[in-house]
């Protein structure tokens, strides 16, 4: 950008006309709006869909028993509860059993077909990749609406 203003005539009046370079201008703008694109893209890839439940916060109570379906992420161990049974799903060899779990979840859902939802509670020192793994096997299973829950409110 340039802009040029150097005394001319009589009397040392200064000229008013000044010319300005607008195409750093121009280039910066279309990096700016080319980026800001990518990016908007990549916030829609890496978004993981769940909501956090609070209890009673819908006002609906129904007549009919619903099942509860939880899933408690430990730190060696996932414990699948359908209502009151309980069944865990240990480690193996430090890795989590995905398919036990998997297995587990399709044996809930064939049970309750019309239950869409789970809830997952963990504790603070559980990882996030194990976490996410959860809520992956959870969704993969059938159940779109993962709800992600303190660790005291499941009961256990």
């Amino acid at each position: 950008m340039s802009v040029s203003i150097e005394p001319q005539g009589k009397g040392g009046k200064r000229s008013l006309n000044a010319s300005l370079n607008l195409v750093p201008y121009i280039d910066l703008l279309t990096c700016m709006v080319a980026f800001l694109l990518i990016t908007a893209v990549w916030t829609q890839l890496a978004q993981l869909k769940l909501s956090q439940r609070v209890p009673g916060a819908d006002g609906q109570e129904n007549d009919k028993p619903m099942a509860k379906i939880a899933v408690v992420v430990g730190d060696d161990s996932l414990n699948v509860v359908v209502n009151q049974d309980r069944e865990v799903v240990p480690d193996k060899n430090g890795q989590p059993d995905w398919s036990a779990l998997g297995a587990l979840l399709k044996k809930a859902k064939n049970q309750f077909p019309d239950k869409d939802d789970v809830q997952i509670a963990s504790v603070d020192s559980v990882l996030f990749g194990r976490l996410t793994g959860v809520m992956d096997t959870t969704i993969a299973a059938g159940f779109p609406a993962v709800a992600l829950v303190p660790g005291s409110e499941t009961g256990l």
